[in-house]
């Protein structure tokens, strides 16, 4: 195996900080920078840089849903949405607020709960300059956009 090889050589990105000692690790990191998404779907227009979501995204066309609850038995697409629905269960809910007394199964939505206390709005329309607080909030702005 090359990355075994490689092993404690660092190798740094030209382009951002990231380093690393595989070179398959760097080839897949350096897609960022260039936008290279050689997965693409046949039935939409979603591509991807790795083949392991290329091939998540398409259990949403088959609508294959290999992940199944034990409790009730619901069936998901990625095993994360399994681990995080299976907490719905036991009422744990890790991710806690500083600020108030909520509290969230994911991360991320506390992440996003932030901006309410903050005021934090990272997502602007490139069309009217409009800053949104979710990227679902300025995809269905974008519409107003688009019916112009």
């Amino acid at each position: 195996d090359v990355n075994k090889l490689y092993r404690g050589c660092r190798l740094r990105c030209d382009l951002c900080d990231y380093k690393t000692d595989y070179p398959s690790y760097l080839k897949r990191h350096i897609m960022i920078h260039t936008g290279e998404r050689p997965f693409k779907c046949h039935l939409c227009p979603q591509a991807f840089s790795r083949k392991g979501h290329f091939n998540v995204h398409l259990r949403y066309h088959t609508g294959e849903r290999p992940y199944e609850c034990r409790l009730c038995f619901k069936r998901f697409t990625h095993r994360s949405t399994l681990t995080y629905h299976q907490l719905t269960h036991t009422g744990e809910r890790p991710h806690k607020c500083h600020l108030c007394p909520q509290s969230f199964t994911r991360k991320k939505a506390l992440k996003m709960h932030l901006r309410i206390h903050t005021a934090e709005r990272p997502y602007q329309c490139t069309l009217c300059s409009r800053v949104f607080k979710l990227q679902a909030y300025l995809k269905k702005h974008m519409l107003v956009h688009s019916r112009k």
